[in-house]
């Protein structure tokens, strides 16, 4: 198995991509084929991380480098896993190519400013998800991306020999809708310990300039892969216990210091305020929207939404602050969070966390006719509030094989410090913030007062109790 040639090392006259740092990922001609392709080229167009360019200048880095670097990583899973003798015997080519190919395409239906504008799906908006946009683009279903040169899928089938459903279900199905074989493949890419979370993790370090993502040992992590006693996910022997619970710290820290840095959650909530107004103000086609978004980057999709906002309204204000060499960052106004010192501020927290997208509007309403001057409210989209989001409160668990006396038990059970990053995790780095145009900083100088005004206005408008920490 290990002789595939998708597994070999980069030899002399092999194609290899080379990403930082002093990383060569080896393609072989169908994978070369599928990298080529018009539609995988796209996500060169495509931030990694979004606006955080904004907080963090070298965060230009594209879906494209990422989806290559998952590739590569995938390729040292697969070598280790077949490492061992009953995986390599369970494990057929094509299985192990399958999940090379969607390790390669898990990101492909990424658009500029995803996550922001699935917040608006998750509210009730009509955007498009891309995790289904991905399925799409490998078909060649897509709104507004040609097929001229044929699809990805056909040279999934015909170049690399494996099904495109196949690769498209690890990538978008859940696992219990999937055989225990595909179970285990899709773990490579989406678990606790996977290779997109091991690339992204260092990947964004690297080009960010910090060192929280990559301070774990790789290689002893790597050597430390087995599967799971049922064979359907990934799991670690007892000497990568330590790596792994490193491996989730630096996760807990990139989000905490990085991904919900509170200058990045102010750029982030800018952009789903904006994207709201304007599409969840228009009478837009989903296929036209679509096509758009998938036609465009970044910094032409911000250009083209400031030029059609309305003037003088909400989105306008908010993209005035991100676009024409601008930089002009809402500011807070007020931070919450699980671990408050006071149980009154512990249940304004699980208040504001419960409200639903008509209780925040009227929340924001309420918090503008009082904190306006002169008697007149603030101006709409003066006030944001961000509360992050609600699909990253667990930590999947990891199962450990202790080899030596051939019991099984997890990395929750076995580390008083991985129990205590998923504690944390949810009450420590969810804060929930609100923040002020520029233009109103002024009213930061008395945050308790607002942070008391926000507390005696939410009692109105959420049950008690909130959403479970």
């Amino acid at each position: 198995m290990t002789d595939l040639a998708e597994l070999r090392a980069p030899a002399a006259g092999q194609r290899v991509v080379r990403l930082p740092e002093l990383d060569n990922v080896p393609l072989t001609a169908p994978v070369a084929a599928i990298v080529d392709h018009p539609h995988f080229q796209r996500l060169r167009r495509v931030r990694q991380l979004g606006p955080t360019w904004l907080v963090y200048p070298g965060a230009t880095h594209t879906r494209f480098e990422h989806a290559l670097g998952v590739y590569g990583t995938a390729i040292r899973y697969l070598r280790s896993l077949l490492a061992h003798a009953h995986v390599a015997a369970s494990l057929s080519e094509e299985d192990v190519k399958t999940c090379l190919a969607a390790a390669l395409l898990h990101d492909l239906g990424h658009y500029p400013f995803a996550h922001s504008l699935e917040a608006l799906h998750r509210r009730g908006g009509d955007t498009p998800r891309h995790e289904d946009l991905a399925r799409d683009i490998v078909f060649g279903r897509a709104p507004g991306l040609p097929t001229d040169e044929g699809t990805i899928g056909q040279l999934l089938e015909r170049g690399l020999g494996v099904s495109a459903g196949r690769v498209s279900d690890l990538v978008t199905q859940p696992k219990q809708a999937l055989a225990p074989t595909d179970r285990l493949l899709q773990s490579v890419i989406s678990s606790a310990i996977d290779a997109d979370k091991m690339d992204y993790l260092w990947r964004d370090s690297v080009h960010l300039g910090v060192p929280y993502g990559r301070n774990y040992d790789r290689d002893r992590l790597l050597s430390a892969l087995t599967v799971t006693d049922a064979g359907d996910a990934l799991a670690v022997t007892d000497k990568g216990v330590v790596s792994a619970e490193i491996f989730l710290f630096c996760r807990y820290t990139m989000f905490s210091e990085v991904y919900w840095h509170h200058t990045v959650r102010s750029v982030s909530a800018m952009l789903e305020a904006a994207f709201a107004d304007i599409v969840g103000g228009a009478e837009l086609d989903m296929a036209d929207l679509t096509s758009r978004l998938l036609a465009v980057g970044d910094d032409e999709l911000l250009r083209t939404f400031a030029a059609e906002a309305t003037p003088g309204g909400a989105g306008a204000r908010l993209l005035h602050g991100l676009t024409g060499d601008r930089r002009r960052l809402y500011k807070r106004l007020g931070t919450w969070s699980r671990v408050d010192p006071t149980d009154d501020r512990r249940e304004t927290y699980e208040r504001l966390y419960a409200l639903d997208a008509d209780g925040a509007a009227r929340l924001i309403a309420l918090l503008s006719e009082r904190l306006g001057g002169r008697g007149r409210p603030l101006p709409p989209g003066a006030l944001l509030l961000d509360v992050p989001p609600r699909d990253k409160d667990t930590i999947p668990d990891v199962a450990v094989h202790h080899v030596a006396s051939r019991r099984w038990t997890t990395l929750a059970a076995s580390s008083r410090i991985v129990h205590g990053i998923a504690h944390d995790f949810v009450k420590v780095v969810k804060k929930i913030r609100l923040f002020v145009h520029p233009d109103h900083a002024a009213l930061a100088a008395d945050v308790p007062r607002v942070e008391a005004l926000v507390a005696e206005l939410v009692l109105d408008l959420s049950p008690a109790g909130g959403a479970p920490p």
